[in-house]
């Protein structure tokens, strides 16, 4: 079951650079070589991307552990953005800064050390501007679905950069997408 939950998050993931890209060059370049040369690129690494080794691991407790630091992190970070008004920069890096400091106080805890990578995946939700994220409930939503896109992609595309911005946009954008289908 862990397997398929990691393949159906890693094609979400592409999907979601798929169509962002795609948007971007649709909006910017109208040149059809440009969109072909995207989804070649995209397909190669998408291709090398799935073929990188990734071990299972099953730690249930951990997995919701992982979804309520990123919902700390985005929470706080929408508080201090939104409600305080020091701006999405300034909050996250508050939030960023002070889940960094957390090991330090227990050198020795596992589960710490793994506090300030999901309490920074949240920040970048609670960037997210008020007119996309218009209250604390689409808020904790994004940090839902990004938690489970973050415990399906625990194991892919580690030494890769921007893996936890990724997961927020994808959180984020699947949030806003399912709130304009339905509703």
């Amino acid at each position: 079951m862990k397997k398929i939950i990691s393949v159906v998050t890693f094609f979400v993931i592409i999907a979601i650079h798929l169509v962002f890209l795609t948007s971007i060059l649709l909006e910017k370049v109208d040149e059809i070589w440009m969109m072909l040369g995207v989804l070649l690129v995209t397909s190669m690494i998408t291709y090398s991307y799935y073929h990188i080794s990734a071990t299972q691991e099953d730690h249930f407790l951990a997995d919701l552990q992982d979804i309520f630091y990123i919902a700390i992190g985005g929470i706080f970070t929408y508080f201090l953005n939104v409600d305080l008004q020091l701006g999405a920069v300034i909050a996250a890096g508050i939030v960023g800064t002070l889940a960094a400091l957390l090991p330090y106080l227990q050198p020795n805890s596992k589960t710490v050390k793994r506090i300030p990578a999901t309490v920074y995946c949240g920040a970048f939700i609670g960037m997210t501007q008020q007119s996309v994220a218009s209250n604390y409930s689409f808020v904790l939503f994004a940090c839902l679905i990004t938690g489970l896109l973050f415990i399906g992609a625990k194991n892919l595309f580690n030494g890769f950069g921007g893996k936890l911005g990724t997961l927020a946009f994808g959180g984020v954008a699947i949030t806003s997408l399912l709130i304009y289908i339905f509703l």
